[in-house]
């Protein structure tokens, strides 16, 4: 509670800050299309203190029937968190730099830690631990069970999670990546798809798709477009998974998750219905010293 309490002091001073410093700070500021991003020196912005902050909202969508709204207590669930690069560190002789991620979710605080390495070939994460799911929605749904391609999940929460590749773990523990896992890879090219994490029978990629411009609380950003692609044991991917992150200049700034007709049983696997479930995160200001 008093991290939590803590995170809420730092970001409204962060935003009073804002209004004496706008050379440090951007908010609400249009920032042109340019190209940036289409330049081979890309990289993402890496210093240390370097902070982002951010709204979740998660959706249960097209449910049928209607009778499953009485399992939800609510069908919106709305968070903030911030991303900020703390500090260098060093693991296994490799430096990397810690990437502090803090998210609270309708009363539910949690903080992710990964360990990067920016080179030529890309944007890699080395590791993590974590005592939370970043950017996954918390609901009461009673007894029930939620299963896409076969795989059923206790929660939304562990659903969202698994294809996101974002798996609770301690914080007492550190988990290398094996292989490590690159995260963007430059020089940022459309068109270009490159493996993830390949799991044998699930793989999952990334596409870069095209450039736009994207506005938000933050301000107008010329945005790179990546789509994520599951695919299980097929040359095609799942058609009921749609998944794109924004990266800008300034970093990422906006990511849209849809998972589509997921499977809902009761304890007894008695299928009672279908939902959909949608996620979108977007920036709210930042701070690149």
């Amino acid at each position: 509670m008093m991290l939590l309490r803590n995170f809420i002091i730092i970001i409204l001073s962060s935003v009073i800050f804002m209004s004496c410093s706008e050379d440090s700070i951007n908010n609400n500021v249009n920032t042109p299309p340019d190209t940036t991003l289409s330049q081979n020196n890309f990289r993402y912005p890496y210093n240390l203190n370097s902070f982002w902050y951010y709204t979740t909202r998660n959706f249960i969508t097209n449910l049928r029937p209607d009778s499953l709204n009485v399992y939800f207590t609510t069908d919106t669930t709305i968070g903030y968190g911030g991303a900020v690069f703390t500090k260098d560190t060093i693991i296994n002789n490799d430096t990397l730099k810690l990437l502090r991620n803090s998210h609270s979710n309708s009363g539910h605080s949690h903080t992710t830690l990964e360990f990067y390495r920016q080179s030529d070939s890309g944007l890699i994460r080395i590791a993590y631990y974590s005592d939370g799911i970043n950017f996954g929605p918390y609901r009461t749904a009673g007894n029930l069970i939620f299963s896409v391609n076969g795989k059923g999940f206790k929660s939304l929460n562990d659903l969202t999670g698994n294809y996101k590749n974002d798996l609770p773990s301690g914080d007492t523990t550190l988990f290398f990546d094996d292989p490590p896992v690159k995260v963007l890879k430059y020089p940022l090219s459309v068109n270009t798809e490159w493996t993830l994490i390949n799991y044998g029978t699930t793989r999952i990629s990334k596409k870069y798709t095209g450039f736009e411009t994207v506005s938000l609380p933050a301000g107008n950003f010329h945005c790179l477009k990546i789509q994520r692609n599951v695919y299980y044991n097929s040359s095609a991917p799942d058609t009921n998974y749609f998944y794109f992150d924004y990266f800008a200049k300034e970093g990422m700034i906006k990511r849209d998750l849809l998972l589509k007709d997921i499977l809902v049983s009761n304890t007894n696997g008695d299928p009672i219905g279908y939902i959909d479930v949608k996620e979108e995160a977007f920036l709210n200001l930042y701070i690149l010293p």
